[in-house]
């Protein structure tokens, strides 16, 4: 179902999705040379916040891109396109980077979800990013 809607919406946008051809490490699907790593977030629970294992989604790279899909009421409502690169500001309400030295296996990328971060997050939507993800 989560696949399925996402599909959707990209193609909306013009945007034609495709599953990842190798075994490669914090790659879900492909649009072009774009990698895409995806990440759901139920906000239905509790937890606000979605959390992206360093070792499984890699190196930051210009061309690697998380897709936020948060989900309603069971259903899957809303698509952010976030460059992987923009996890490491350092100024961001958005993004914090958890490390852990004494287990780095733990060490991961948080995107908080709130009532103050919603309006940040606009700028990731699909209509403002399907430019990022054609070229």
């Amino acid at each position: 179902m989560l696949t399925a809607f996402l599909k959707s919406e990209l193609e909306n946008s013009g945007l034609k999705l495709t599953p990842k051809e190798s075994g490669r490490e914090g790659v879900d699907f492909k649009i072009g040379d774009t990698e895409l790593f995806l990440q759901s977030l139920d906000l239905d629970t509790i937890d606000r916040s979605a959390k992206i294992v360093k070792k499984d989604l890699g190196e930051l790279r210009d061309n690697l891109f998380i897709i936020l899909v948060l989900i309603i009421e069971e259903e899957p409502r809303m698509v952010y396109i976030i460059p992987s690169k923009d996890l490491s500001q350092s100024e961001s309400n958005i993004f914090l980077n958890n490390d852990v030295s004494l287990m780095p296996s733990l060490s991961n990328w948080e995107i908080r979800i709130s009532v103050h971060t919603i309006p940040e997050l606009v700028k990731y939507s699909i209509e403002n990013m399907v430019d990022k993800l054609k070229t």
